[in-house]
């Protein structure tokens, strides 16, 4: 197959025949592509693939494509459309793209697992229009360069990758947000127990391999007690974090019914983004500074239900 650079109208051309596709990549022995044996895709899917980052705004333009191919899906039943197989292309093409995130339903863990993309997309035409939509976005918002690889993205083929290598996206924020609550408990001189509510938005991947950055943000009501005297306070957490068990950093701003105001700093660690402990210190912004807070201190928080805002107010 020529590598020439496709000309406009011939890359559209060539995206529009992908409903002659035949045959995806899925399970593949053969050590060379261009056999185009079942189960390794056929002639039209690698040309596609081989016009790389050029092709990617008309694969785009076909993910709401309800037209039907003769490719059956695997296990899974029905036939792939042409927005499924031109998904498939861009898969060959930009490694790791977020598709349940952007489905915005969860990967099915208790039943059919990926059954859910198919249930999703085929149930009405407005969520592959919301998917396509979605993926634009993403594509469009990310960076990305090339790295060189041998490796099929989308099947167990034993052959190099024809392109020799794919695009992975990095260095900007993605499209995924969850939300859920927590609770604290403080020891800052006095005791002090807290719940709030708390969002957490993924991030670029830029020198830790599959891990993702996490950027928090925590509103916490706060309830001081120490003998008799109580308080009630409010805090706004800002904090970074990587993805699983990590360290954890964050500035915050608080304020009790004591018109105490504060600014201060927790460093700790998240163990998988469920337990964090820290250690904090806060400084006072007003001349009154509660006796009974002193300004450095222990946190343990747990934060609870945390999944995607989809889950709560749907896609």
């Amino acid at each position: 197959m020529s590598q020439k650079r496709l000309e406009q109208k011939e890359l559209q051309a060539l995206t529009d025949s992908l409903k002659y596709v035949t045959n995806l990549p899925y399970i593949c022995r053969d050590s060379v592509y261009s056999n185009y044996a079942p189960g390794c895709g056929d002639r039209i899917f690698w040309r596609a693939v081989q016009q790389k980052k050029s092709i990617i705004p008309f694969l785009m333009d076909k993910l709401d494509d309800t037209t039907q191919t003769t490719v059956s899906v695997p296990y899974f039943g029905g036939y792939y459309t042409v927005a499924d197989v031109a998904y498939v292309v861009m898969q060959e093409i930009i490694a790791d793209i977020p598709t349940f995130q952007l489905l915005g339903v969860p990967f099915d863990k208790e039943g059919c697992g990926y059954c859910a993309y198919w249930n999703y997309l085929r149930e009405d035409i407005s969520h592959r229009r919301h998917f396509q939509k979605e993926v634009r976005q993403w594509e469009d918002r990310l960076g990305g360069r090339w790295i060189e690889s041998p490796k099929v993205l989308t099947c167990d083929c034993q052959f190099p990758h024809p392109n020799g290598g794919h695009y992975i996206k990095e260095y900007t924020l993605s499209n995924w947000t969850s939300f859920g609550f927590h609770l604290e408990y403080s020891y800052l001189k006095a005791h002090s127990i807290g719940i709030g509510a708390n969002f957490i938005s993924e991030s670029f991947r830029p020198f830790i391999g599959s891990r993702s950055i996490n950027y928090t943000v925590d509103a916490t009501i706060t309830g001081l007690f120490y003998n008799r005297i109580s308080a009630l306070g409010q805090r706004i957490d800002l904090g970074i974090n990587v993805e699983g068990t990590s360290p954890d950093f964050h500035v915050f701003i608080e304020h009790n019914d004591k018109n105490d105001f504060r600014i201060g700093g927790k460093v700790g660690i998240s163990f998988n983004n469920f337990i964090y402990l820290h250690y904090r210190y806060s400084y006072p912004l007003t001349r009154y500074e509660n006796p009974y807070i002193s300004r450095h201190g222990v946190v343990l928080t747990f934060k609870l239900n945390q999944g995607p805002l989809n889950d709560f107010w749907g896609p």
